[in-house]
């Protein structure tokens, strides 16, 4: 399969030195990221309301993080259109949907076990082995569906994208010490929300830089 190569860095495209790629990115993914998140923010202020049992709501938080994902990867494919022509729509979304999913899986699995009764000990050692792979799974995805792309750098836009979420998720947990089950709905679903649009812009900012060296790079190949 042939590459396709990216915009070159003109003022239509990534110029200003490529300063433009940033301001091409980071809104539209911020955005999509930012009302991805409601989605899980949403079904799990939802799913505490009617007391769920735990592997039920693990199943809801999982198919919101689908939901979560499939709108981060559309936003991403929209600022790609500028950036990046031929990064193909679909894979990119079934890959970073999936993903999500998931990420969420592996991220609500510790509390899950301990709402079934496992000992503390679990849920740890559960989480440590399950982050890095919680952290790898989006970055993993879109970088497979980007080797179709730019051969020579999608794996550098799984590090870069690691790197992003591991800067923008601990904003997600911010809140939690703050908050318990007599918190009201509505103010437990604000400062999540507001917790996640810190995480998405700072997620959105991160690769945003990236992808500008990576366009920067790659457009610099022979």
């Amino acid at each position: 399969m042939t590459a396709i190569q990216p915009m070159p860095f003109t003022a239509g495209g990534a110029g200003e030195g490529g300063r433009g790629v940033v301001r091409a990115w980071v809104p539209p993914v911020a955005a999509a990221e930012f009302l991805g998140f409601g989605i899980p923010a949403f079904a799990g202020t939802m799913a505490a309301l009617a007391d769920l049992p735990p592997l039920a709501f693990l199943l809801v938080m999982v198919a919101a993080g689908a939901g979560e994902g499939a709108l981060l990867g559309a936003g991403q494919v929209a600022a790609f259109r500028r950036l990046l022509p031929g990064v193909p729509a679909r894979p990119w979304i079934v890959a970073t949907a999936g993903a999500a999913a998931f990420a969420w899986s592996i991220g609500m699995l510790p509390s899950t076990l301990g709402d079934l009764g496992a000992p503390v000990w679990v849920s740890i050692a559960v989480f440590a082995v399950g982050a890095p792979f919680l952290l790898a799974s989006i970055p993993v995805a879109q970088a497979v569906v980007l080797g179709r792309v730019v051969p020579a750098a999608h794996w550098r836009w799984a590090w870069v994208t690691a790197a992003a979420w591991a800067a923008g998720l601990p904003a997600t947990a911010a809140p939690t010490p703050f908050v318990d089950e007599s918190t009201p709905a509505a103010v437990l679903f604000a400062v999540f929300v507001a917790a996640g649009a810190v995480m998405a812009v700072v997620m959105a900012f991160v690769t945003g830089v990236g992808l500008r060296a990576l366009l920067r790079g790659a457009s610099r190949a022979p």
